[in-house]
């Protein structure tokens, strides 16, 4: 919007406001008016104007004026939009003229003017005063400076669609929270470990608006912690300080956030502190490869038993949790390997004090002697296969190809050429060159996958 006709505008509103509740002094230019210049600036659908005929309603109108008619004057009646010209809105005297409007004076409206009323028009003008701040008079002027006309850009209607706030907004809704606030990023926290809390304005009502988040201050509770109390403006206060908890349990907290001289207490979501901390456990098998074509399962040589030890904490009275599948005893758990596998199971280590910890396990490799096996850990590299039943693992660095959703290109070719036929992931196909398709997820940690070559060849992987 242009910046001169937007500057119209405001002066043509605050005219109206004094026709409505009275004239005035006016300050002195100030911060407050940078926050109104940036508002009108930014503003692209006439909110941030009227959010600033509603301030100039509420410093300037009191009971002993007329209250209804400033009431009105900030809440127009009608939406029809201002037909203006340069020369209208701006004299070389710094005049705004302003047309009559409605003869019924509690329903004026500023954003409305009408050549058929009564009401005689005004021209705000500034004079100097002896105290060194402007006063504005207002005083009779020609209805024809402003003309009105229905018009379906309706630029200055009002909008139901956002609530944002912009600088310069001096009103939030009590009704609707203004931000949520968590601890430790939603994480549990342990009993004796700093931790912080933090405050998400609400995108509704802010809009990520920054000059708004470096206005506001927060004052914040913690119950049970230590400190038990923190506040703080902007940034430094969206963060809380370290608090720490003596003891586990559940614990709340809040956040008073004030803004343009409201507040609204948010409650948090409430955040677990755990048991004294487990560290340095270690969880190791009994063996690191099991050979399936030698080992047979009656003989209990595919049986592998994980133990864990090596923990620590100020509460050594440990409990073990192992994943389903596993025959748990305790500190150790086994499970049979009678296939083609790369096994690494975890297990949740516990204190009687609530302490928690996940352990992963080293894996365990199964082979089979009987058949050949290849690693592919680098992409386009050609690996010379013979004719027959073969294990390939794949060990690709993770997030080679971006992501690991979709299929990547397992290939295979004779490199004296001839037709060759390729088994692999339950796919089977024939041709001079092979191409096929196997997931991105299967080709990192290892992944065994069977392959069956017609004759020798040389197979890769790539994209």
């Amino acid at each position: 919007m242009n910046k001169i006709l937007v500057y119209g505008f405001v002066t043509l509103a605050l005219a109206a406001l004094f026709w409505a509740c009275g004239a005035g002094d006016v300050a002195a230019f100030n911060q407050d008016d940078l926050m109104m210049e940036y508002a009108v600036e930014e503003d692209d659908d006439g909110s941030a104007l009227r959010g600033l005929v509603n301030q100039a309603v509420s410093a300037y109108c009191s009971n002993d004026l007329n209250p209804d008619a400033c009431k009105a004057a900030a809440s127009p009646n009608d939406d029809r939009p201002i037909e203006t010209s340069s020369s209208a809105i701006l004299s070389s005297s710094s005049a705004v003229r302003l047309s009559s409007s409605s003869s019924s004076y509690p329903g004026y409206n500023p954003f409305y003017t009408s050549s058929s009323s009564s009401r005689p028009a005004i021209t705000p003008i500034r004079s100097s005063s002896s105290n060194g701040r402007a006063t504005i008079t207002p005083i009779p002027a020609s209805s024809s400076s402003l003309k009105t006309a229905r018009s379906s850009s309706n630029i200055l209607s009002k909008s139901s669609s956002s609530i944002a706030v912009k600088p310069g907004s001096s009103s939030l809704p009590e009704n609707v929270p203004w931000g949520t606030c968590k601890a430790n990023s939603g994480k549990p926290g342990s009993r004796g470990v700093p931790l912080k809390w933090q405050f998400s304005m609400s995108n509704t009502l802010f809009g990520g608006n920054v000059r708004a988040m470096m206005n506001s201050s927060f004052a914040w509770e913690f119950d049970d912690a230590e400190p038990s109390t923190y506040a703080g403006t902007g940034s430094t206060g969206l963060t809380s300080t370290a608090v720490t908890y003596a003891a586990s349990g559940k614990y709340g907290a809040r956040a008073t956030m004030t803004y343009n001289g409201q507040s609204q207490k948010v409650e948090c979501d409430s955040v677990e502190v755990l048991g004294y901390p487990i560290s340095g456990c270690e969880c190791v098998p009994d063996k690191a490869e099991v050979d399936v074509a030698k080992e047979s399962v009656a003989s209990g040589a595919t049986l592998v038993k994980w133990t864990v030890s090596k923990c620590t904490s100020e509460d050594k009275t440990f409990s073990y949790e192992w994943e389903e599948g596993m025959t748990a005893d305790g500190a150790s758990a086994t499970k049979t390997l009678d296939e083609k596998i790369v096994y690494a199971p975890e297990v949740t280590v516990r204190n009687s004090d609530n302490g928690v910890l996940k352990v992963s396990c080293d894996l365990v490799k199964t082979i089979d002697s009987d058949h050949p096996e290849f690693e592919f850990k680098a992409q386009n590299t050609k690996i010379a296969m013979p004719a027959g039943e073969s294990t390939v693992y794949f060990n690709m660095q993770p997030g080679w190809h971006n992501n690991d959703g979709g299929n990547c290109t397992f290939s295979c070719q004779v490199p004296t050429g001839g037709l060759l036929t390729v088994t692999i992931n339950n796919q089977t196909k024939t041709d001079y060159y092979v191409p096929m398709g196997i997931p991105i997820s299967s080709t990192t940690g290892m992944t065994p996958m069977k392959v069956t070559l017609s004759v020798a060849a040389e197979c890769m992987l790539g994209w």
